[in-house]
């Protein structure tokens, strides 16, 4: 049985089984037992969320608030099914209380951009409504403090635990990637870069990852171990950069396949998520 392991003091990280990966969840406990992310779907929950759960001596009446680090189906699938289950508030950044309220519109525009090469939409995706609502800045029960990291998407959030520095950030540093993407996969090239320098600016004493990235792995622990992730990061940027700029006629399905064989981490099943980075880079460069 996957379980809930301590990563650093009241933080808990659970892999669920995604694919040939895995997404964190991740348990806070103290005074308020906080839950970030859900898994892919409402069986994840049952069979993975729950007995870790209760593993840990937890039940869903114990969790206080269930918050996500962005809206993508494999870290909010189970929301809908953890809702049925508990009477915790939901807690979201302003920019994904739409999508988590109604995810279907939004699962099929990312899937739709580059249709002969992405998986079908995620249809069976459930919203939930979110009974608070925060903003960059924020800092929920005095321990959270939500920083809007977008690039990867445009609403998605780092959560800060303030006690220990432990920067929970999902998908927002992607690194070189993982075997379901090919590469580091962002929509929005100028808002990624504009992250990793917010994060360099923060006082950051840990990482934990959503997800085990190629580079950087999912756990990063002292301050010299994040600013290498984080220059790390800085320097997949650049080599997409400098690939793009030299192989930029090539027609975009070509280019984003060149440049998983040459610097990717493995072979995805869809394209999609590589067409998302190289068609970015190739926009950066033309428009200047």
């Amino acid at each position: 049985m996957e379980k809930f392991y301590e990563v650093c003091p009241g933080i808990y990280l659970l892999k669920v089984p995604f694919g040939p990966v895995w997404t964190g969840v991740v348990l806070l406990t103290g005074e308020k037992n906080i839950l970030i992310d859900s898994s892919a779907t409402g069986a994840d929950v049952d069979s993975y969320v729950l007995p870790a759960l209760e593993e840990m001596g937890l039940k869903m009446e114990n969790i206080h608030y269930l918050l996500c680090t962005h809206t993508h189906g494999d870290h909010m699938g189970g929301h809908a099914r953890l809702r049925q289950l508990g009477s915790f508030r939901v807690a979201a950044f302003a920019g994904s209380k739409p999508k988590l309220e109604d995810p279907v519109p939004y699962a099929i525009a990312t899937r739709t951009k580059f249709p002969e090469n992405s998986p079908a939409p995620q249809s069976f995706l459930q919203g939930v409504k979110v009974d608070m609502v925060l903003q960059d800045g924020d800092v929920l029960e005095n321990r959270l403090q939500l920083v809007h990291t977008p690039g990867h998407d445009d609403d998605c959030v780092c959560w800060l635990d303030l006690p220990t520095g432990t920067l929970i950030t999902g998908d927002s540093l992607q690194a070189n990637g993982t075997i379901c993407q090919g590469v580091g996969f962002y929509k929005s090239l100028p808002d990624y870069r504009a992250t990793l320098e917010k994060l360099k600016r923060l006082p950051v004493e840990n990482i934990l990852c959503g997800h085990d990235y190629e580079g950087i792995g999912d756990w990063i622990r002292g301050k010299e171990a994040v600013g290498k992730a984080l220059a790390y990061c800085d320097s997949r940027v650049a080599v997409y950069d400098a690939f793009v700029r030299a192989n930029r006629e090539k027609d975009p399905v070509t280019l984003a396949q060149a440049l998983i064989d040459t610097h990717g981490c493995g072979q995805p099943e869809h394209l999609f998520m590589a067409l998302y980075t190289a068609t970015e880079h190739r926009k950066e460069i033309e428009h200047g």
